[in-house]
């Protein structure tokens, strides 16, 4: 993984527009809608035999524990990468080179977007606070918020599970007013004093096939200023 040195400057908050197609929904669509399309060998126009409708019951199955399901298509991690470091807010993390972003100072929060380049296309979204009183599960609650203010009718996150002793992670998927979804990955930080708060994600279903870049992503978030652990 080739790496370069990345700086947050007041520069990149014009770059923040371009983004506003993906940062309300973690959508990359365009808003077109797709243009039917037919073949000389279509069947459009005849009238095949319907087949018989099903009737039995579908019943959930439970799958495999100890295996991951293949899906249809992977996004492969990228090669070069580059290095988003704070110095101010105390954080750094990875992101595929070629990515667009930038950030802005909203009541004392520092909102940091960015989207990766194509295949991938996933939204990335720091928050970072300082509140000595916030908890991690208040930190999942002010993703909630914030997702549902991008314009998610509904956003449910999953129960934190503990990665260490100074972040938390969980999934969660929101629900947009025209029923089109999209799921996320949210890491929480806090270091008794400043607070940080991840979303790393996408459109549900381009999900498990980015999941290992959201992973690689979320995985090499670093506080600079001791953590909860206070090793600096």
């Amino acid at each position: 993984m080739k790496g370069k040195i990345y700086t947050i400057g007041a520069f990149l908050i014009v770059m923040l527009l371009t983004l506003n197609g993906c940062t309300a929904s973690f959508s990359t669509s365009n808003g077109k809608s797709p243009t039917a399309t037919t073949n000389s060998n279509s069947t459009a126009g005849k009238n095949p035999s319907a087949p018989t409708a099903p009737t039995e019951k579908l019943k959930n199955v439970k799958k495999p524990e100890n295996k991951k399901g293949k899906v249809a298509k992977d996004v492969e991690i990228p090669k070069d990468w580059i290095t988003v470091y704070d110095e101010k807010k105390g954080y750094s993390f990875s992101i595929p080179d070629g990515s667009t972003g930038g950030h802005e100072t909203q009541e004392g929060m520092d909102v940091f977007i960015a989207g990766t380049p194509a295949p991938s296309e996933v939204t990335v979204v720091v928050l970072a606070f300082k509140d000595k009183t916030m908890t991690k599960e208040d930190l999942l609650a002010v993703a909630v918020k914030f997702l549902e203010g991008l314009g998610a009718t509904k956003a449910e996150p999953g129960k934190l599970s503990a990665e260490s002793e100074d972040y938390s992670l969980t999934e969660a998927i929101s629900t947009l007013a025209d029923g089109s979804k999209s799921k996320c990955k949210i890491l929480v930080g806090t270091d008794v004093t400043d607070n940080y708060v991840m979303i790393v994600g996408t459109e549900e279903p381009k999900f498990a096939s980015n999941e290992k870049v959201i992973d690689e992503i979320w995985g090499s978030f670093a506080m600079w200023s001791g953590g909860a652990s206070g090793n600096n």
